[in-house]
């Protein structure tokens, strides 16, 4: 029994040793790892700044001329509940459904695309689409659909 507590007393000797190390050789770096992260404040997408907003700045500019929401979301959730007046514009058939929504989103718009949260990337790709075809007015809702409908902002639809 003594023989494994001592196994034990030098393995976490080792690891306490490696963990001080590892956190000097990061102090001393130039280019150190941040102790927080901090999320980026906008994102480039093809030289285009398309800044990420919280859910209380969106609603700012709800309602608002020249700005339109878009939902990058699957269809049964845009069809359940979105964004009042929200155009749906997902990045599976983007293609296929721009022609049906461009009429909808003048260039000279202002575009606040939102998906499910933070880890999504489907804003980011409907962002990257419209880039190409020359928009570059665009702002991402980081926090997402479920942000907005917690905070009591207007909505679409019916839960099921």
């Amino acid at each position: 029994m003594k023989e494994y507590l001592w196994i034990l007393v030098r393995a976490v000797l080792i690891l306490v040793c490696a963990s001080i190390i590892g956190l000097g050789v990061n102090l001393i770096n130039p280019k150190s790892l941040p102790w927080k992260y901090t999320p980026p404040k906008e994102l480039d997408v093809r030289g285009v700044k398309v800044p990420l907003i919280d859910e209380k700045t969106a609603y700012m500019l709800f309602g608002s001329e020249g700005t339109v929401f878009v939902d990058t979301r699957k269809r049964e959730d845009y069809a359940e509940r979105h964004v009042q007046g929200a155009v749906f514009l997902t990045p599976e058939e983007k293609e296929e459904q721009f022609s049906a929504v461009q009429p909808l989103l003048p260039e000279e718009a202002r575009l606040i695309l939102y998906c499910y949260g933070p880890e999504c990337e489907m804003a980011e790709q409907v962002a990257d689409f419209l880039a190409q075809l020359g928009y570059n007015n665009m702002m991402i809702m980081s926090a997402g659909f479920h942000a907005w409908e917690e905070a009591g902002y207007p909505v679409e639809g019916k839960r099921k």
